[in-house]
């Protein structure tokens, strides 16, 4: 069996990853990361001959590497497609709201200025059209909290403009995504899937310290397990999570995320080793 990882080596030897790829290895497992820093790729003689892909980072390299994996017919969990489709956000909102999952409100647009008739009729949360990992959010209950923002994004444009203009940033970075901020519960939800295995835990944000990012567990929730594995099927992931928010109305699904770090899932290195080694061909 020989398995390539698409993604930066693990930092810490106490990561769920760093447990998988121990964990495959010890089951005989032939286990390759290909990472920027694997040094020089002769692409001419790469060969795609693994057995299966895990695409797991953000990187370009991993996504072209991906890419071309997947269009030579070969086996990644998760695919590339399904992978991209939650990378992007606008796709993913227009594909949870076509799918009748309940999310905020969203909207998308190149200039922050054109948000102001939306934050004088509800409270919004901006963030970065590519953003990951809970960076970049500003939360505006009011109009005057957005004027702030508007005033720190003014004076970051005068900071970091030395050429004069925009005219050099693609658009897709200038970007702005904003979402309805919905009344909720006083912290959020996390979901962590393995095929049709779902762990969800309830925890503040932003989580800052190791106790805060392990949460507490839901226990038995089968509203939110049904949603979730809503999520997978509907974007076609086996590995991934989905961040929520329980609002007066139910469960609303804020962010699908592909391959998360599946911190405090019970067993979570093993379970992942063993549903690759299962989905292999």
């Amino acid at each position: 069996m020989r398995i390539c990882f698409l993604m930066e080596p693990p930092r810490s030897s106490t990561s769920v990853t760093y447990e998988v790829l121990n964990g495959l290895k010890a089951r005989g497992a032939d286990v390759e990361v290909v990472t920027e820093r694997s040094g020089l790729i002769d692409l001419q003689n790469f060969k795609f001959d693994y057995d299966v892909y895990l695409f797991k980072s953000h990187s370009p390299l991993a996504e072209s590497l991906a890419a071309a994996a997947h269009y030579r017919g070969a086996k990644l969990l998760n695919e590339y497609p399904a992978t991209m489709k939650v990378r992007d956000k606008v796709l993913t909102c227009t594909l949870l709201l076509q799918g009748g999952i309940p999310t905020p409100r969203t909207f998308v647009t190149d200039s922050i200025e054109t948000l102001r008739p939306v934050v004088q009729q509800m409270p919004i949360v901006v963030k970065p059209y590519r953003g990951r990992r809970g960076m970049g959010i500003e939360v505006c209950l009011n109009e005057a909290e957005f004027d702030a923002l508007v005033a720190r994004r003014a004076a970051d444009a005068t900071d970091n403009d030395d050429d004069g203009g925009e005219d050099g940033t693609a658009l897709g970075e200038r970007l702005i995504f904003a979402q309805e901020y919905e009344e909720h519960e006083p912290f959020d939800y996390k979901a962590y899937a393995i095929g049709d295995y779902v762990h969800a835990i309830k925890r503040v944000f932003p989580a800052k310290t190791k106790e805060e990012k392990l949460g507490t567990p839901v226990g038995d929730d089968p509203e939110l397990v049904d949603l979730v594995r809503r999520c997978g099927k509907l974007f076609g992931l086996q590995l991934y999570g989905v961040d929520l928010v329980k609002t007066p109305k139910g469960y609303s699904v804020i962010e699908v995320n592909c391959f998360p770090g599946y911190k405090g899932v019970p067993e979570g290195g093993e379970r992942i080793a063993n549903f690759i080694l299962e989905n292999i061909h």
